[in-house]
C-alpha cells in the first residue's frame, strides 16, 4: 500500500509526459520530413526528446536526494519553450488552431505536474542539513580520489619493479649467451688452429716480472744467474750445480726474447723474427736451434689470435 501511495503522485506527469514525447516526435519528424528523409527526421526528433526526458530525470533524482539540480534544470526550462513552439508551429502549420493550442498546452502540463510530483516527494531538509550533507559529500570524494591515486601509484610501482627485473633477467641471459658463444668460438680456434708441437719442450709462458729482469739485463729471479755453480751457456756443467739450471735460463731468456721482438704494431713476419732473434741471441750469447725460434714464432702468434703475424 505505501508503494502505491508513493507512486500515485508519479502517474498523471508520467502519462502527459508520455504524450508530450509522442507528440514532439510526430510534429518535430512531420517538419523535418520535408527537408530530408523520414528515417532521418524521425530519428532527430527522437534524440531531442531523449535528452529531455534525461533531463527530467537527472533533475528528479537531484531533488530526491537534496542535491542541486542546475544544468537538467537549465535544460528542462530551455527545451520546454521549444517543445511547445514546435507543436504550435505544427498545428498552425496544418491550419488547425485548436490543435495548435492543445499541442502547446501538454508540455506545459506534463512539466508542471512533474514539478510538483518532484516537490511532493523530494526530502525536505534545511540549508544547514544541506551544507553538511555536501561536505560530506566532499570529502567522500576527496578520499575516494586519493585511494584511487595510492592505487595507481602502487600499481605504477608493481609494474617499474616488475620491468626492472624483467630487464636483469634478460641482461643476465644475454650475458651468460655470450659468454658461452665466446667459449664455442674459443674452442672452435683452437680445434681449427691447434698450438704448434715442436720437437723439443717450448720454455712455458712469461710473467711481468721475468720480462723486467730480462730487459734490464738481469736473469729472472726463479732462475739461478749464469755462471753460478759454475755453468755456462751451451749448458756444460763447469763446476758445481750442474747444466740443468744454466739450460733453463738460457730457454727462458730465449723465450723472453720472442715475447719482447714480436710484441710489435704489426707483428713481424716469420722472416724478420727470425733474423732478428738470431742477432739477439748472438748479442746475449744465448743458445737456441732454428726449430725452437720457428716455434716460439708460431706460439707468439697463436697467442696473439687471428691477423697476429704477417705469412
Amino acid at each position: 500500500m505505501s508503494n502505491w501511495k508513493k507512486a500515485t503522485p508519479w502517474v498523471l506527469p508520467s502519462i502527459l509526459t508520455s504524450i508530450a514525447v509522442a507528440w514532439a516526435i510526430d510534429a518535430i519528424g512531420g517538419i523535418l520530413a520535408n527537408q530530408a528523409a523520414a528515417p532521418f527526421a524521425y530519428s532527430v526528433a527522437a534524440l531531442y526528446d531523449a535528452v529531455w526526458l534525461y533531463a527530467l530525470a537527472q533533475e528528479t533524482a537531484h531533488r530526491r536526494q537534496g542535491s542541486k539540480a542546475t544544468l537538467p534544470k537549465v535544460i528542462g526550462w530551455v527545451f520546454l519553450p521549444l517543445t511547445v513552439a514546435v507543436l504550435a508551429a505544427r498545428g498552425l502549420l496544418a491550419g488547425d488552431v485548436l490543435a495548435a493550442a492543445v499541442g502547446a498546452l501538454i508540455p506545459v502540463l506534463a512539466k508542471v505536474t512533474l514539478v510538483m510530483a518532484i516537490d511532493r516527494d523530494r526530502t525536505r531538509i534545511s540549508a544547514r542539513a544541506q551544507a553538511a550533507i555536501d561536505r560530506t559529500r566532499a570529502a567522500t570524494r576527496d578520499r575516494i580520489a586519493v585511494s584511487r591515486a595510492v592505487a595507481a601509484t602502487r600499481a605504477d610501482e608493481t609494474k617499474a619493479a616488475a620491468e626492472i627485473l624483467k630487464a636483469t633477467r634478460e641482461a643476465e641471459a644475454e650475458a651468460v649467451t655470450v659468454t658461452h658463444d665466446a667459449y664455442e668460438r674459443y674452442a672452435e680456434v683452437i680445434e681449427q688452429h691447434p698450438l704448434p708441437e715442436p720437437a723439443g719442450e717450448l720454455p712455458g709462458l712469461v710473467s711481468d716480472s721475468d720480462l723486467e729482469a730480462l730487459l734490464s739485463g738481469g736473469v729472472p729471479g726463479a732462475v739461478p744467474a749464469l755462471g753460478t755453480g759454475g755453468s755456462d751457456l751451451s749448458g756444460t756443467p763447469s763446476g758445481t750445480g750442474g747444466g740443468t739450471a744454466a739450460k733453463a735460463a738460457n730457454d727462458q731468456a730465449v723465450a723472453l726474447l720472442a715475447a719482447q721482438l714480436y710484441a710489435t704494431n704489426p707483428p713481424p713476419s716469420k722472416r724478420k723474427f727470425r733474423e732478428a732473434m738470431r742477432a739477439e741471441m748472438n748479442a746475449r750469447q744465448l743458445t737456441g736451434s732454428w726449430e725452437t725460434i720457428d716455434a716460439l714464432y708460431d706460439r707468439e702468434k697463436a697467442l696473439a689470435g687471428p691477423g697476429g703475424g704477417q705469412p
